[in-house]
């Protein structure tokens, strides 16, 4: 979430719900692991299957989690292509300051312009039919990026970036999102080894309270 703080505007609230969700559930491991330690350390039966079974429980709400992401990995294109859109209508408005340097931090970082191409501003109250932001231009120089729209692909090829943003944004989120799911596989099946340890061992230490 961090990386993409400055891309706010094009990903919206839903695409951070899952990962604010994750965090929640970490700090609520920390206190299930009291319990846990605790059961292992005094060999409490009680204490060791209340771990077990919220152990189990967190890993139904992750695995809650997971399809969720999973389904908002289909809908990142559709989502991002609709806010950098919109975002660009807005672009350079009274008001929209957030949107302002949404678009100039992608636009430097990824050395792109506009959402499919650079011609998109011309459909903007920004552009005035022949302008783009400088922040699209090869060398970031103020007035940079006027009466570009004027000039044929390949002059404006010699100043700006002419290449749409949304296909190389989105692959980024698209391929983060696959990384982030990966770890979240791999936490999710050590914790579920966790779980299985936890119920053997109240087997265990209730055979030996029955014994005795």
């Amino acid at each position: 979430q961090g990386a993409y703080s400055g891309y706010l505007d094009f990903l919206g609230d839903e695409f951070f719900n899952t990962p604010v969700f994750l965090i929640i559930v970490g700090c609520i491991i920390f206190f299930v692991a009291f319990f846990g330690c605790c059961g292992a350390i005094k060999e409490n039966t009680c204490m060791t299957l209340t771990f077990a079974i919220l152990l189990g429980v967190i890993f139904l709400m992750e695995i809650g989690a997971g399809i969720a992401a999973y389904k908002l990995k289909g809908k990142v294109n559709g989502l991002i292509e609709t806010n950098m859109e919109k975002g660009m209508i807005n672009y350079g408005q009274e008001g929209h300051d957030g949107v302002t340097q949404t678009w100039d931090i992608v636009q430097r970082e990824l050395r792109c312009c506009g959402t499919q191409e650079f011609r998109d501003w011309s459909n903007t109250t920004f552009a005035e039919k022949s302008n783009v932001p400088d922040s699209c231009c090869l060398s970031d120089i103020t007035g940079c990026g006027d009466n570009v729209l004027t000039e044929n692909d390949n002059n404006a090829a010699m100043k700006i970036h002419t290449t749409g943003c949304f296909a190389i944004f989105s692959e980024n989120i698209r391929g983060n999102i696959a990384i982030v799911s990966g770890i979240g596989i791999g936490i999710g099946f050590m914790q579920f080894i966790g779980m299985l340890f936890a119920f053997i061992l109240f087997r265990s230490l209730r055979k030996q309270y029955e014994t005795v």
